[in-house]
C-alpha cells in the first residue's frame, strides 16, 4: 500500500513538473502572457509573430496531437482570459486572430487567416479572423480567414466556417450555416 501512495506521489509530482515546463516554453514565445498558463504536453509554436495569452489560457496538447501554432512576424494572436485549446488544435495566423474570454477550442480544429497563396500571379489573401467571447467550437471545426464568430456561438462538429456567425447562434455544415438561435442567456 505504501509503495502505491509513494508511485501516486511521484507522477503527481511528475505531471506538475511537466506542466511547468511546457508552460514556460510556451511563455518564452508571449510578448504578453497572464497568469495560471497551464500547457500540458508539448505545443509547437513558430513564426516570431506577436503572442498574447490572458489569464486562464489552458492548452491540453499531447505527444501524437499536439496544438501547432503558426504566427508570421508581422502578424498577432490573442488569447482572452480563460481561453481552453484541446489536443490537435491548429492555427495559423497570417494577418491576425483574436479568440476572446471563455472560448473552447475543440479537438483538432483548425483556424487559418490566410490562404498561404494565391492563384496564378495573384498574391495569397490574408484577412482577420475574430472569435468572440464564450464561444465553443467543436471537434474538427475548420474556420477560415475573414470571419467573426459572434459572442455566445456554438459550431458544431467537422464544420467549415467560410461566413461570419451572428451572436448567440449554433451554426454548423460545410459550409456552416445558423441552425438556430441561442438565446442570450
Amino acid at each position: 500500500m505504501m509503495i502505491l501512495r509513494g508511485v501516486a506521489i511521484v507522477r503527481k509530482a511528475w505531471r506538475r513538473a511537466g506542466v511547468a515546463f511546457w508552460s514556460w516554453r510556451f511563455r518564452r514565445h508571449c510578448l504578453r502572457a497572464g497568469c495560471d498558463l497551464h500547457v500540458q504536453g508539448p505545443c509547437v509554436v513558430y513564426g516570431g509573430g506577436a503572442i498574447e495569452a490572458g489569464d486562464g489560457l489552458c492548452i491540453r496538447s499531447r505527444r501524437f496531437q499536439r496544438v501547432e501554432i503558426f504566427v508570421a512576424p508581422d502578424a498577432r494572436l490573442t488569447f482572452g482570459k480563460k481561453v481552453f485549446l484541446n489536443q490537435g488544435v491548429r492555427i495559423v495566423c497570417g494577418a491576425g486572430v483574436s479568440i476572446g474570454d471563455g472560448c473552447q477550442i475543440g479537438d483538432e480544429t483548425v483556424i487559418l487567416d490566410n490562404d498561404f497563396h494565391g492563384a496564378g500571379t495573384a498574391d495569397a489573401k490574408k484577412a482577420r479572423v475574430q472569435i468572440e467571447e464564450n464561444v465553443w467550437l467543436a471537434t474538427r471545426v475548420i474556420v477560415l480567414r475573414g470571419v467573426t464568430i459572434g459572442k455566445g456561438s456554438v459550431v458544431g462538429a467537422g464544420s467549415v466556417v467560410t461566413r461570419s456567425i451572428p451572436p448567440f447562434s449554433f451554426a454548423a455544415g460545410a459550409p456552416a450555416r445558423v441552425i438556430k438561435s441561442l438565446g442570450p442567456e
